[in-house]
Order: C-alpha cells, then structure tokens, then sequence
C-alpha cells in the first residue's frame, strides 16, 4: 500500500510537471506571436514609408527585392526553440514578402533559407544576423537579374528576383529596449521596444516608423557626434552577438537626438506621411504627450519642436490649397533655421486668410 501510494505521487509530480511544460510554451508561443505581429505591422508601414523617402538622400539608396530575412538570433534566446519550431534557426530565412514586389513574382517564399545571393555565399548563426543587417542589401544589382539560391524544404532552387532602389532596414522589435525610448534608429537597423508597442495605434506607429526612418535615410546617426560611439557598440554587438544584445541599449538614453536633429526628422516625417496618405493632425499631439515630464510639462527645447511640427503641418496645409507637390524640396536642397521656418509659417497663414 505504501508502495503504491509512493507510485501515485511520483505520478502526479511528472503530470505537474508536464503541465507547467506546456504553460511555459505556451507563455513562450505567445511572446513570439506579440513580436511577430509587431514585425509585420512595422513592416508594412516601413515598406509604404520608403516609397516617399527615398529620393530624400540618394546616397541611401540600395537595392532592394521586397523580402525580409532574418535569423533566430532577431529573437531573445529563450526564444529559440520556439523560433526554430517556426523555421527560424541559425540560418538566413526568408521572413516577410511584400505582395506584388519583385520577391514574390519571382516565387520565393516565407520560410525559404538563403543559401548565395548572386554568387556570395550567406553566413549563417551570428555573422549571418551581421549580415542581414550590414551587408545584404550592398549585394542586390538593380540593373540586371539577382541569382538567388534557397532552399526550399531540403531542396535548392535558383530563382531570378529583380531589385528596386529604395531605403529598407533591418528590424528588431526587443524587450531589451525599454518603453521609455520606444524606437532607435541606429543606422543600419531600426530597434523598436516591444513593451512601448503594445498600446500603439495604427496611425501612431505610423509616425513612429516614419520619424525613425527619416533618422536612418538622414544618416543622423553617423552625422551626430556623441551617437558615432554609441552606433559602433551596437554594430560591433552585432557581428559578436547577433542583433538580440540587451546591455547596449541602455547609453542610448545618455545619447540623445540635438534639437535640430530631431526636428528635421520631424519635417521631414511629416512630409512624408502627407504625402503616403497618413493623416497627420494628430501627430504633434501624440508627440507632445510622448514628451512631457513627470509634472505634464514641456522642456523648452521640446516646446520648440512641437511649435515647429505644427509650423510645418500649417505649410504642407498650405500646398496642398494651392495645389503644390508635397514634397519638402527647400528642407532637402539646402541649409535652413527655425526662424525660417517660423517666418514660412506666417506667411503662409497670411496668403491663407486673405483667400
């Protein structure tokens, strides 16, 4: 009897244990599926926003075929197994198609591992992360046929995908970014916290996407002196870690965008999403409420770029009434201040009042 009883309860234990097995994939599924949906929503609106802001600065602009690759090392790693139960591993894997881009007419597929992009072999484990990020769009030719070798469910296939300039960057949804700084836009990569998604309204994601994407087309991060040591830490733990590094982000804080800076991205964000479509009323009120301190107020420096959003949606109102391309053609073409912008302004409410 007593033999029995210890039976029973060896028994349950492994059942007890067995269930938490499965409460802890299933935690696990779940916070992969919160990642993944965040990536493709931020894909998307990237793929939009690249139409209207690559002629910004043609120094930026690569080939592009409209796929997404990444690797497991995209993901925390307690992550991994989950992501290789998707098809993710160490490999090069093809994440996202856009519909109707050159990728998907010429067939490849969700999940197809990258194996050579015309000729060039593709790494894979941690120098393939740095290679997605770095490298991979430098390799596709824009004026003749990509031959690009995958493998499709353990058979090769040579496809031909053509390229489009544009200016595409890796992304990264992390925990390790906290809420606070919401998006980082380091160059090479735009790294968005997954915690500070998690309330995002469409249309503010929108604006998120499109101020860290100006950023990157910008090159502010190579142009701002203090964020030089701040982008090679995060190439460098790249190329040692992958992309899924925690410890870096946390001088990003101590990096903070100058005010000019940031309110170019911002003109020019706004630009853009104009002309995408995007309504973008509310974006110096989404911002504004971003920026307060603990006491609901503005700083003066934050106070300025707020006026200066409004200035600017006041002057892209003012086109549009006249019929203008909205395009920031005088932002792009030379050096300009915050008087001048101010001064635009007026003027433009004048011509306005007197119609």
């Amino acid at each position: 009897m007593i033999g029995f009883c210890g039976c029973q309860s060896t028994q349950l234990s492994v059942e007890e244990r067995e269930r938490r097995r499965k409460e802890e994939l299933a935690l696990k599924e779940r916070y992969l599926n919160r990642i993944q949906s965040a990536e493709t929503s931020i894909y998307e609106s990237m793929e939009m926003l690249a139409t209207e802001v690559k002629d910004y600065n043609q120094d930026e602009l690569q080939g592009f075929s409209g796929a997404v690759f990444v690797n497991d090392l995209f993901y925390p790693f307690e992550l991994g197994a989950i992501a290789r139960e998707r098809g993710i591993g160490s490999r090069v894997v093809v994440r996202h198609v856009f519909e109707g881009s050159p990728a998907d007419e010429a067939g490849l597929l969700l999940g197809d591992v990258l194996l050579r992009v015309n000729g060039k072999r593709v790494p894979r484990g941690e120098q393939g992360a740095s290679f997605i990020v770095g490298n991979l769009k430098k390799l596709w030719l824009v004026d003749e046929p990509n031959i690009v070798l995958v493998d499709r469910n353990g058979r090769e296939l040579e496809l031909e995908i053509d390229a489009e300039n544009s200016v595409y960057y890796s992304v990264v949804v992390t925990p390790f970014l906290g809420e606070e700084a919401l998006v980082h836009a380091e160059g090479k990569a735009i790294y968005f916290s997954l915690e500070g998604l998690e309330d995002v309204e469409e249309a503010e994601l929108h604006y998120l996407c499109a101020h860290a994407l100006v950023q990157n087309v910008m090159k502010h991060a190579r142009m701002k002196g203090q964020n030089e040591l701040i982008g090679g830490l995060v190439d460098m733990a790249a190329m040692l870690y992958g992309v899924n590094t925690g410890g870096v982000f946390g001088n990003f804080g101590r990096n903070a965008y100058k005010s000019g800076f940031l309110i170019e991205s911002d003109l020019l964000a706004l630009y853009a999403l104009s002309s995408g479509g995007i309504d973008i009323e509310s974006y110096p009120v989404y911002w504004e409420e971003r920026l307060k301190d603990g006491r609901g107020l503005l700083s003066r420096a934050n106070q300025e770029r707020i006026d200066a959003m409004r200035q600017v949606i006041s002057e892209i109102a003012a086109k549009r009434e006249a019929g203008e391309p909205i395009y920031p053609t005088e932002y792009l073409s030379g050096e300009w201040t915050l008087d001048d912008l101010r001064n635009k302004a007026e003027s433009l409410d004048t011509e306005l009042t007197d119609v």
